[in-house]
């Protein structure tokens, strides 16, 4: 799968470098860089952290599931809903957002975005569907849908000029459309859409937004000195500022609270975080349409 996926990011990027569509060339050098970094402690540590936990939790299994045809389907929802909420972790909890906020430095959408990922995901991502097992899910088969979901995660970051708007999709799946608005950084589309196959989660929870007609797409996040075509600045700046934010703050309370707090949160005034700026842009938009 990942030489499939691998194969996908090169072609579509030949592609759009070709057509000059590409207004920053090393991001996908950096992508891929960050992809061939952070496997390496996946390989390392995929046996006993992975794969063996996935066995041991299945040896305790509360149920015996089998596998039908609908225990896959079920197998398959619950993992997507897993990922909506890990995902959800990953945007509210700045610790984990200095982690997870590495796929998101990209400033150009194209499928490298895909390999953007932190040297510490392995730490992260895998509770996707590590705890799967324990309910009666045979590791086997997460070892097969995790990748087909991962595949199709894959697919939803083509970039705008190859694959455009599909409206009537958005109301069931994440389509590229839609998770290019969970790219954005326009503060109106800021922390949405944070499903990987269905789009049902983010309706359900109402962090569902669809790609507005009239504002164009920002990407990246909201940062005014990441380097997007810098390893380093992509790997670890996020992590050096919240360090000195944790040395900073006056209390160990406080300090806790940088952590686990989401990003934008601070011991002063408590911040400005995503609601804040969302709720002020659609105020101006309001303001905007009946002007």
């Amino acid at each position: 799968m990942s030489v499939i996926v691998l194969a996908l990011m090169l072609v579509e990027w030949g592609i759009l470098i070709l057509t000059n569509y590409v207004e920053r060339k090393k991001e996908g050098v950096v992508s891929i860089l960050s992809y061939i970094v952070q496997s390496i402690p996946y390989f390392l540590l995929s046996k006993v952290f992975i794969v063996g936990t996935m066995f041991l939790l299945y040896e305790h299994r509360l149920f015996d599931l089998g596998f039908q045809w609908y225990v896959w389907i079920i197998a398959y929802l619950l993992y997507d809903f897993t990922v909506f909420f890990i995902h959800f972790l990953g945007h509210k909890v700045r610790v984990l957002w200095c982690i997870h906020g590495v796929h998101h430095t990209a400033e150009d959408m194209n499928l490298t975005v895909v390999a953007r990922g932190s040297i510490f995901d392995v730490f992260f991502t895998p509770f996707n569907f590590i705890w799967l097992p324990i309910l009666g899910f045979h590791p086997l088969m997460i070892f097969i849908i995790e990748p087909i979901a991962r595949l199709y995660a894959t697919l939803t970051h083509v970039n705008e000029k190859v694959i455009g708007k599909q409206k009537w999709l958005d109301k069931i799946l994440i389509t590229p459309s839609v998770h290019r608005v969970h790219h954005a950084k326009n503060h109106i589309y800021l922390d949405r859409n944070y499903g990987e196959t269905f789009s049902i989660w983010d309706r359900i929870f109402k962090t569902f937004q669809k790609e507005l007609d009239n504002e164009k797409i920002s990407y990246g996040i909201m940062h005014d000195t990441l380097n997007s075509e810098s390893f380093s600045d992509v790997q670890f700046l996020m992590w050096k500022e919240l360090w000195n934010d944790v040395k900073k703050a006056p209390t160990f309370s406080d300090k806790v609270k940088y952590i686990f707090m989401p990003p934008g949160w601070n011991h002063i005034d408590g911040g400005k975080k995503a609601k804040a700026y969302r709720d002020e842009a659609w105020l101006n938009r309001c303001k905007t349409d009946v002007s």
